[in-house]
């Protein structure tokens, strides 16, 4: 009996430690090639740490860790002084990618700080990531303009596995170990799990390590490849640990103690995040606050409970990997840091904060504003009950719609999911409700922050709403944003020229309905409204009630 027969595979690493792989290699030049495509193409995963909620979250958090430093310093006039006034307070971002949680954050941030007794203090963000191309799409992004302009914001390449300092784009300052005046903050989302980090085992007490070997259905004239991944076969074997690891005491010791406390099991250990850390903990003066949403493990229980092996999770020509925040608790833990940490199981998104140093009168305030914006209620809470609320969209009533975008803080990806039935009951609202959804309106757009070249025209959707609230003028705007945003589509001109139809202005509605034509010549709606308008008993029989047309590419 014949069976299929499967080529042998190309070899093209063979049990190397995992940090070492090429596929890291790899990671790189997909993320370099990509640039921004990599997030408007949704190739990288990031609604759940790039959302007004975290950014909401994030920015209490800060806040209460700058009163902490601020409290025991002098007071003048009622208003705290920072430790050093000469100097801001720096919140570095690592892995800033497409820049949405950057602008949450720093829109909450601002708002939250001109109401507190720090508004006066000096705090700038900055974004950091390794592709040119993102850097340049934040230099040039409008929602980050006003911070850019005001010294709120800069922008730096970075090299976690590298670098040592940071040359700030805007200002040409250098931060450097020894030149960071004052305590340093630094977010990390979805960023340890794509830089490389090592695999062990334990079985029956002896520590293995999980050597990858990576292979190809074809030769690879080039090993580093962006589009490698999505053809590799990735496979890992286990060795025996002989004599430490890393010649690193700090490093070597936290996987010792694994070995004393940890049964069978097998566990990713964060060897690129922890030196990263060790040089940035330099640059702060070992006065830090780490901030990192991801998923992972928070616990030796939760590493104790892994049975299954290494698993890579891609994301197109990317990869990512869980991980490990009880190592990286240890290695604070190990410089009299503190870690705060959800009580409760996580189910998509472990969110932790890392302390080192100690404030004059302790970290009260930084505890408190965890506790109450990730430990009550946070992140990975609104996202789980998000996921159930979805289900029930369909049922809900408008004023129950707008409460949700209310929760949402705005958020737009809600806004296009609750768009259909949103669309239904706010054609039927009476007045005052209509009132509340041209608001709701207003505010998500102020919140949006698009990549550009997205599938979904969020202006579009917002002028449609408008359209049929009977609300035409403010509709022209919404249209008008979309072919600025977005591609020349027939279904906007037909909808601009609708809304000039419903403002008696016929001449500029003949306009958009031939350029909607020239675009789409068997658009029957259009050729339908230029033949009414062309007609001289236009305008002359009952008042015109037609709908703009409902879908931006029709």
């Amino acid at each position: 009996m014949a069976t299929e027969s499967h080529p042998t595979p190309f070899v093209l690493e063979r049990n190397q430690r995992l940090s070492r792989s090429l596929l890291w290699g790899c990671q790189r030049a997909f993320f370099e090639h990509q640039g921004i495509e990599a997030w408007r193409q949704g190739f990288v995963p990031n609604f759940i740490t790039s959302n007004p909620v975290i950014g909401q979250a994030y920015a209490q958090v800060v806040l209460g860790w700058m009163r902490d430093w601020c409290e025991g310093a002098l007071a003048e006039g009622g208003r705290f002084l920072a430790p050093d006034p000469r100097q801001p307070f720096y919140l570095i971002e690592l892995g800033a990618g497409a820049g949405r949680f950057a602008f949450h954050f720093l829109e909450a941030f601002r708002r939250l700080r001109a109401r507190s007794q720090l508004r006066d203090v000096a705090f700038q963000y900055v974004m950091t990531d390794l592709p040119e191309r993102n850097i340049e799409f934040w230099l040039s992004h409008p929602r980050l303009q006003p911070f850019l302009e005001e010294g709120l914001l800069d922008v730096a390449r970075f090299d976690a596995e590298r670098d040592e300092q940071l040359v700030l784009r805007r200002s040409g300052t250098v931060l450097a170990p020894g030149s960071v005046a004052n305590p340093l903050a630094l977010v990390a989302n979805y960023f340890f799990d794509s830089i490389p980090q090592d695999a062990f085992s334990l079985h029956d007490g002896v520590l293995h390590e999980c050597l990858v070997s990576v292979a190809s259905p074809r030769p690879e004239p080039e090993l580093v490849s962006p589009d490698l991944l999505e053809r590799a076969v990735v496979s890992f074997e286990d060795h025996p640990v002989k004599g430490d690891c890393y010649g690193d005491a700090e490093l070597d010791g936290i996987l010792a103690d694994y070995q004393q406390r940890l049964d069978d099991t097998t566990f990713l250990f964060p060897s690129s995040a922890l030196r990263c850390l060790r040089r940035l903990q330099r640059l702060a003066g070992d006065r830090l606050l780490l901030l990192s949403g991801d998923k992972g493990h928070g616990s030796g229980d939760e590493l104790r409970e892994r049975s299954s092996g290494v698993s890579l999770v891609k994301h197109g020509g990317a990869f990512s990997l869980m991980v490990n925040y009880d190592a990286i608790g240890q290695y604070f833990r190990l410089r009299n840091g503190q870690v705060l940490r959800p009580i409760h199981r996580h189910v998509s998104l472990h969110v932790a904060a890392f302390l080192l140093g100690q404030p004059p009168s302790g970290h009260g305030e930084t505890e408190l504003a965890y506790e109450e914006a990730i430990e009550r209620f946070g992140p990975d809470d609104y996202s789980t009950l998000l996921k159930r609320l979805a289900k029930h969209y369909e049922e809900m009533s408008l004023e129950e719609l707008l409460a949700a975008l209310r929760w949402s803080g705005w958020d737009s990806g809600m806004l296009m999911d609750v768009f259909p039935v949103l669309m239904a009951q706010a054609e039927s609202a009476d007045e005052p409700l209509r009132q509340e959804v041209c608001w709701a309106i207003q505010q998500v757009w102020e919140t949006d922050y698009p990549l550009g070249g997205e599938e979904e025209d969020l202006a579009f959707h917002l002028g449609m709403l408008l359209y049929v609230m009977d609300r035409p003028e403010q509709a022209l705007t919404f249209f008008e944003h979309s072919l600025r945003l977005c591609d020349e589509e027939p279904g906007t001109y037909f909808n601009l020229g609708m809304c000039h139809v419903r403002l008696r202005q016929d001449a500029r509605a003949l306009e958009y309905f031939e350029r909607a034509l020239a675009l789409a010549p068997d658009f029957g709606e259009a050729r339908d409204m230029l033949s009414q308008l062309k007609s001289p008993d236009w305008r002359q029989g009952p008042e015109e009630d037609e709908e703009a047309g409902g879908d931006s590419g029709e």
